[in-house]
């Protein structure tokens, strides 16, 4: 058995169960019909970085040889994506990506694929714990933020609505730091998928998505925040599914455009 065959057949077995894991948990919570919805609460920038990071392993040339490391590697991964556990799961496709990452040669597609799958566990593991830890912070800025915006006052992570019936909360679920680990992970799928080499123009035009979606997100934020009424229809399942879509078109739209810009080497494979 290849390389290529064994942990194509771990890493999709790990992406079924991590994804099954939390969709189960989703609709327990929320139903069939809120969960369709919203696309299961997994971004539609995931799906696609799924489908094409496997694709690429799967169209890939390596006819190397399994080692004992890729066994050692390959069982760890196996039992943690066999846990009923979606983070356990997600860092098991960490540690079977990764592992392909580092050992595989750069630019091929065994590698390029598995890039992109190792940047899909950080919009779906490695971004919420980051943010757990740091949720403090994150929070009040964005409420020092929307009540500047407003001409209004915040206390903590509480900003007082611009017709003063009431106070506007910034929930985690509010925040923009989930769209920032998705703005990585487009540009990543791109860049990958077109065999674009890195360079230090990527670092400004990721700023500039990442700028780009935080301020849309403020947006609504500070629209919401005008009265209980706008609160109640941009906080709603209409007004939410517009400005995720909004977020995704920008984010697509600004990296395809990014990518464009030539490379000073040409890169085979």
């Amino acid at each position: 058995m290849t390389r290529r065959v064994f942990f194509l057949g771990l890493i999709a077995y790990g992406l079924l169960t991590s994804l099954f894991y939390r969709i189960v948990n989703l609709l327990d919570r929320i139903g069939w019909t809120d969960a369709a919805v919203y696309v299961f609460s997994i971004s539609v920038i995931v799906w696609v970085a799924v489908y094409i990071g496997l694709e690429l392993i799967i169209e890939a040339d390596d006819d190397e040889s399994v080692g004992e490391l890729d066994e050692a590697v390959g069982i760890t991964g196996l039992l943690l994506c066999s846990i009923p556990c979606a983070p356990l799961a997600w860092l098991g496709l960490t540690i079977l990506t990764g592992w392909l990452v580092i050992t595989t040669v750069p630019q091929t597609m065994l590698h390029r694929g598995a890039l992109i799958l190792l940047a899909t566990t950080f919009p779906m593991l490695w971004s919420r714990v980051i943010f757990k830890f740091l949720s403090g912070p994150i929070l009040l800025v964005d409420a020092w933020i929307v009540a500047k915006l407003l001409g209004t006052s915040n206390e903590g992570t509480h900003i007082a609505f611009v017709d003063k019936s009431g106070f506007l909360e910034v929930s985690p679920a509010c925040s923009s730091w989930a769209n920032i680990s998705l703005v990585l992970l487009t540009w990543m799928v791109i860049s990958q998928y077109q065999r674009r080499q890195s360079q230090v123009v990527d670092l400004g035009w990721c700023a500039l998505v990442v700028l780009t979606v935080v301020g849309i997100n403020t947006i609504r934020m500070a629209m919401m925040g005008i009265s209980e009424s706008h609160y109640i229809m941009i906080h709603g399942t209409v007004g939410s599914t517009i400005t995720s879509w909004m977020i995704v078109g920008a984010t697509l739209a600004l990296c395809l455009w990014g990518t464009r810009v030539k490379n000073q080497k040409s890169v085979s494979i």
